[in-house]
Order: structure tokens, then C-alpha cells, then sequence
């Protein structure tokens, strides 16, 4: 597997230093820029495939996670932060991590581990399981179990049959869609992809999954015409 792509955006210096020396004892990453403007940073984004983010959260110009947030397209990221109290947004953009100020070479290659076994295990995905980010874990769900993905703006739900509650995740419909065959698996509204074998009926609207109905969207009805042709 190919080293990950990396940058840094920070505000501090001294920062940049840390990070740059951690990094390059490392074999799994390559830290490509440095940045210490968030615009500068998103400049080089529209511009650069990039694997993952180190970033800061307080920074004079930007808040960090509303930087991310923004971001039409988000690689993964790991917080670099002096401030405990965003534990839980960081959380809920499915970070990677979030190291505290000031962190260890050992905490760094903890948090860089979970990135490339992630991005490992989504690149490399022959083992009929979805791979998502949440809880701070890459949860590994198996295409059998999944009822149907809800898209939540960022978001995504993953209702199962093993659970009543649904797996949450940052990523989008795109990437989902990416991950799924479509021998499973169709779309059928813009905000929701079912599996085929949880259908129990169709309407003229809406779409019966189990104890569920869902509705269908213009745009995805040509999708229920194909999956009657073929079933």
C-alpha cells in the first residue's frame, strides 16, 4: 500500500515542527504541505488529492472544525488540538482521532495507524462488508446485514437487521455508493439506498422494506423499473 497523503494546517509554528518530525519517522505517510492559512490549505485541497488531515481546531483565522465541516470533500482527519473540550464535535465528524497537546511520538503513530488501516481496508474492500468511521472506530458492516442507508446532509445512518440503532457515520451518499455492488444494492431517492432483498413490496411512491416504507424520487424510478426486470 502506498504511503498516505498528508498535510498539516496549524497555526503555530512549533506545531509544524512537531508534526513534521513525527511524521517523517514514520513509513505510512507522507506529509506533503504545511500550512498555517486555512484558505492557503483549501487552495492546495481543490487542487490536490490529499489522504488526510492534521489539523488544528482553535486557530486565530478559523475554527477547525467548521473548516472541515466546509469542506466539499472531506479526507480523513485527525485533530491536533490543546483543548479537550471538542472531544465530542470531533467525535461527530467521524475523526480519525484527536490527539491533545502535547502528544507523544507513540500517540501520533496510534492515530496515524488507525487512518491507513482504514484507508486499507476501504481500497482493499473484497470481503463483502461496508467500512465506515464511527465512534472513533472503523466499523466493518457486512452487506448482508444492511436494511437501507439514510443520507443526513454530511451524514450517514446504516440501519441493520443485527440493530435497532443505526450506525452514524461522516461520509457521504457518493462514497457509500462507492463501497456497495449493485447486485445489493439501488438507489431509489436522493436520501436513500435499500437492499434489494429487503424489499417486500412496491408502490407507485413509496417502497416497502420489511416493516418500513420508504419513498421513491423521480430521478431513481428508472432503478425500480430495471431491479422488476431482473428480479
Amino acid at each position: 500500500m502506498r504511503p498516505l497523503h498528508v498535510i498539516a494546517i496549524d497555526d503555530e509554528p512549533i506545531a509544524h515542527d512537531v508534526l513534521s518530525f513525527y511524521s517523517s519517522q514514520l513509513k505510512e505517510i507522507v506529509l506533503r504541505r504545511q500550512f498555517t492559512s486555512s484558505d492557503q490549505a483549501r487552495q492546495y485541497l481543490m487542487c490536490h488529492n490529499v489522504d488526510l488531515i492534521l489539523l488544528d481546531i482553535e486557530m486565530a483565522e478559523v475554527n477547525g472544525l467548521e473548516f472541515y465541516r466546509s469542506l466539499p470533500i472531506k479526507p480523513m482527519v485527525i485533530f491536533t488540538t490543546a483543548y479537550a473540550n471538542y472531544a465530542v464535535d470531533g467525535f461527530n465528524v467521524a475523526a480519525m482521532d484527536y490527539l491533545l497537546k502535547p502528544f507523544s511520538a507513540e500517540r501520533f503513530e496510534q492515530a496515524i495507524a488507525k487512518a491507513a488501516l482504514h484507508c486499507k481496508m476501504t481500497e482493499s474492500n473484497t470481503d463483502s462488508c461496508l467500512y465506515v468511521r464511527s465512534d472513533y472506530q472503523t466499523k466493518k458492516i457486512p452487506f448482508t446485514d444492511i436494511l437501507f442507508i439514510e443520507g443526513l446532509n454530511n451524514y450517514v445512518k446504516i440501519y441493520t437487521q443485527s440493530s435497532d440503532k443505526p450506525v452514524l457515520s461522516m461520509i457521504s451518499m457518493k462514497e457509500v455508493t462507492r463501497q456497495l455492488p449493485d447486485q445489493q444494492f439501488f438507489r431509489i431517492h436522493r436520501s436513500y439506498i435499500v437492499s434489494r432483498k429487503r424489499v417486500t413490496a412496491i408502490g407507485s411512491r413509496y417502497l416497502k422494506l420489511e416493516d418500513r416504507q420508504l419513498p421513491i424520487g423521480d430521478t431513481y424510478r428508472h432503478n425500480i423499473h430495471l431491479w422488476r426486470k431482473t428480479s
